[in-house]
């Protein structure tokens, strides 16, 4: 048994887990969704555009957590899902096969509970039934994982998938070891994108390859769990290496200027 002096975390981290569920098309999976959910301690539940009437089905799979159902959240799209969260999380089945498909490098969900932090908002996406979340849906996310299963049939149903999710998280709150240096929040994660990606300009880099370079980073950074400290440092050094491409571009400018202006007199 679990000692009980470790629950407070456990409920802690619970209470700052979002479920969402991008377009579902089965009543009966939002039901049994809600009861995964209530078992390990979820309450916050975004439905997204869903193609079905969340209504009687949904209720009985629900079982104890028709409350759950009753507080759902109902969106029109992924962006209101997230908003407020400090952690974009996508599920996939499909994962990347020899490194190629960058948006879809996908962690196993040991890695991810191992790094969580109980006091920041995290969103687990959840795709469609028939076709999980698209490429789009997948950018917006800062980092997928997947749950391990065997390769002769990895793909399994996304309420299933979501209480393995659900699992891994609450045993990891129950445990002594987490965790507690702070997190780089999603502010300060998007100003290192916003630097890397000026970097790029400074740099004249190739359009067609910048959204892929940008996709790679925000994987980086998503998938270390990096520190607010770390994070900081960054920052310190993208503005320095900014300002240092930036006076030697004006400098040799105003060299170029010279020599056009002693060469024509």
């Amino acid at each position: 048994m679990v000692s009980s002096k470790h629950r407070p975390d456990a409920e802690k981290t619970m209470e700052n887990i979002r479920v969402v569920f991008v377009e579902p098309e089965i009543e009966g999976n939002v039901g049994f969704l809600a009861r995964a959910m209530k078992n390990f301690g979820l309450k916050e539940l975004y439905l997204v555009a869903p193609k079905i009437q969340v209504a009687d089905t949904a209720r009985a799979f629900a079982m104890h957590a028709n409350e759950i159902l009753d507080h759902a959240v109902y969106v029109k799209s992924l962006d209101e899902a997230v908003r407020g969260v400090n952690l974009t999380v996508g599920t996939t089945a499909v994962t990347a096969k020899r490194g190629l498909n960058i948006k879809r490098n996908a962690i196993e969900v040991q890695e991810f509970v191992e790094n969580i932090v109980p006091n920041h908002k995290v969103a687990l996406v959840f795709g469609r039934e028939s076709s999980g979340l698209r490429n789009t849906e997948v950018d917006a996310c800062d980092f997928v994982l997947t749950v391990p299963a065997s390769p002769g049939y990895p793909t399994m149903n996304v309420t299933h998938a979501a209480t393995i999710v659900f699992y891994e998280i609450y045993k990891r709150g129950m445990s002594s070891r987490q965790k507690t240096i702070p997190r780089a929040d999603r502010k300060k994660k998007e100003i290192l994108v916003d630097y890397f990606s000026r970097m790029l300009n400074e740099a004249e880099f190739p359009s067609h390859k910048k959204d892929l370079a940008l996709r790679s980073f925000r994987n980086l950074i998503g998938r270390s769990f990096i520190s607010s400290r770390e994070a900081t440092v960054l920052m310190g050094a993208y503005r320095r290496v900014l300002r240092k491409i930036r006076s030697r571009e004006k400098t040799c400018k105003e060299g170029s200027q010279k020599r056009t202006s002693l060469s024509s007199s």
